[in-house]
């Protein structure tokens, strides 16, 4: 996982408790505003919240749908 990718994941899974749900869809966006020149494709961002997300006991909300894809 690219460094940039993993300091913008890290900062928003850290704002979640133990349990909660990460909206996929607004992950996606706040790390896009985060890392604007991240090169990662929608489905590598995804893959990678989700692995980073349920290693911190989070569950995942799969609702990206309605994002285009990069």
């Amino acid at each position: 996982m690219p460094h940039d990718l993993d300091q913008a994941i890290t900062a928003i899974l850290n704002r979640a408790d133990h349990g909660d749900t990460v909206s996929i869809k607004a992950a996606l966006n706040q790390i896009r505003q985060a890392a604007p020149d991240l090169v990662a494709s929608n489905d590598e961002v995804t893959e990678a919240i989700a692995e980073a997300a349920t290693a911190l006991g989070l569950f995942v909300a799969f609702d990206e749908r309605d994002l285009i894809s990069v």
